[in-house]
């Protein structure tokens, strides 16, 4: 340890004084004393030494990072590019509905705001605007709810995991919208982190250390990982690796993040067009889409127009690619007629001009034309962006509160502590039984579980071993349906 404290100086000082000087009386409290040994240390030695101390500390900010200046570690840390990262904000989906049919367009503007019901609520703002066409009604119609109904992502207006709301939480808006009898969250608004510490932030600096330069994996994950949420790699030899055959070069990147980017793709169809379908990606009843990978699914179903004629909702539907680009930027999802649609009348025909409007995740290609620009070229090597797979969590738990404790509001904390630790998982690579026991059990109004009823259940993906689900490279947990059940022992 780094060390000189005031009484080490005034040892040395004394040792070397009584070596060179031995007649000089220096006890303490002598004048002698005050003037050739405390004098100097409280004038200058100390502070000196002190400062040569924390100089010395600053060669090895990893080991004193306590004893250092946040101020300091900043500088540090930036001589690798590194900053703690701010503070995240939970996202979710609110669905707006009407109780009669609209008889007019009804547009969710974005930044509308709607709010829990809590006497301090949270607040959540939407992400982009949303249009209940009039001219399409019957397409919004939910027949359970007997509701008309949007849905619409948003995002918490203030930063933190304090931002975080259970199923059914979100029922006021702020913002009035013209049309919307009212609101709710089908399923938990999750997310949100705490800034970063200037600790954790240091052992980044570690990682990127290691991992310098895009010629290995881990300096690919470095430099991918400024970007998005996670990351994951498989290159050769990988047996997730589906597209090289065995060739090598390929290297392919998982990722968790988006920017969701508004893009209208106009065709003029034409006989030859159709003639050659696969060619020019459109037959008369499909059309493949330019930009890759496509968001196609509410809350951001694509509208199409045909001639400056919009098509009811229930005459074409999205289709997404399943082959081994799919999820990519060379992925292959398209708008296709409906049986219901041809029954109509609707198919694309020569002459016909088609304008398709729809969301695509542009982050994917930010990165792609990143990795691939003149400076971070590298020869030989087939970059591909594919967005990681959602695999659904569903959690059965039965469980008793403390006496005097109200079931149901403790239910909802539970319900939103365990989506928001299934949510956090990412690439982290498994979901575990007794992580999620954990996350309940540690909520002190809890009083006891049923540990042998509960479990989990993986949905499109994951592979469940004994009480455990492990993922791919490729696959990342969300939450589910969270089944709690009071435990009346």
């Amino acid at each position: 340890m780094i060390s000189k404290t005031t009484s080490d100086i005034r040892t040395d000082i004394t040792t070397a004084l009584d070596q060179y000087l031995p007649n000089l009386d220096i006890s303490s409290g002598t004048p002698e004393a005050d003037l050739f040994v405390e004098a100097p240390i409280a004038g200058q030695l100390s502070t000196l030494w002190n400062k040569v101390i924390y100089t010395a500390k600053l060669h090895a900010p990893h080991t004193y990072s306590a004893d250092l200046e946040t101020d300091d570690l900043l500088t540090y840390m930036s001589n690798f590019n590194v900053i703690p990262t701010a503070a995240t904000y939970a996202s979710g989906v609110v669905t707006f509905y009407t109780n009669s049919a609209p008889a007019q367009d009804v547009t969710i503007p974005d930044g509308a705001q709607v709010r829990t019901s809590e006497t301090t609520p949270t607040v959540f703002a939407v992400q982009g605007t949303y249009i209940m066409y009039a001219s399409l009604a019957a397409s919004y119609y939910n027949a359970t709810t007997a509701r008309w109904e949007i849905s619409c992502s948003v995002l918490a207006t203030v930063a933190g995991p304090t931002s975080r709301a259970g199923t059914g939480t979100v029922t006021k808006i702020v913002t009035s919208i013209t049309g919307i009898a009212g609101v709710t969250n089908g399923a938990p608004i999750t997310g949100g982190a705490e800034a970063e510490t200037t600790e954790d932030a240091l052992d980044t600096v570690l990682t990127k250390f290691q991992g310098r330069g895009l010629g290995p994996t881990q300096g690919l994950i470095n430099y991918i990982q400024a970007y998005v949420e996670a990351v994951n790699v498989v290159g050769a030899n990988d047996v997730e690796m589906l597209r090289d055959e065995g060739l090598g070069g390929a290297i392919d990147f998982y990722i968790i993040g988006e920017t969701l980017t508004s893009v209208a793709d106009t065709v003029t169809i034409t006989s030859t067009g159709l003639a050659t379908g696969v060619n020019v990606k459109y037959t008369s009843t499909g059309l493949i889409l330019i930009n890759q990978p496509v968001h196609g699914t509410s809350p951001n179903m694509p509208t199409l127009i045909v001639n400056d004629v919009p098509l009811n909702t229930t005459y074409y539907t999205f289709v997404a690619d399943t082959g081994i680009l799919k999820k990519s930027t060379g992925a292959s999802d398209m708008i296709q007629i409906t049986s219901t649609g041809l029954a109509n009348g609707a198919c694309f025909k020569t002459g016909d001009v088609v304008e398709v409007t729809y969301k695509y995740n542009s982050l994917l290609h930010t990165i792609e034309d990143d990795l691939n620009s003149t400076s971070n070229h590298y020869q030989n090597r087939d970059y591909l962006c594919r967005e990681m797979t959602e695999v659904t969590i569903n959690v059965y738990m039965q469980f008793k509160e403390l006496s005097g404790q109200d079931f149901d509001t403790l239910a909802d904390t539970v319900e939103l502590n365990i989506a928001t630790f299934i949510d956090s998982i990412k690439n982290a690579g498994s979901v575990e039984l007794a992580d999620i026991i954990g996350v309940a059990k540690i909520i002190p109004t809890v009083d006891n579980i049923n540990i042998p009823t509960v479990s989990i259940t993986n949905v499109d993906g994951g592979t469940k071993v004994g009480t455990d689900i492990f993922l791919t490279n490729c696959e990342y947990p969300v939450a589910g349906t969270i089944t709690l059940i009071r435990w009346t022992n």
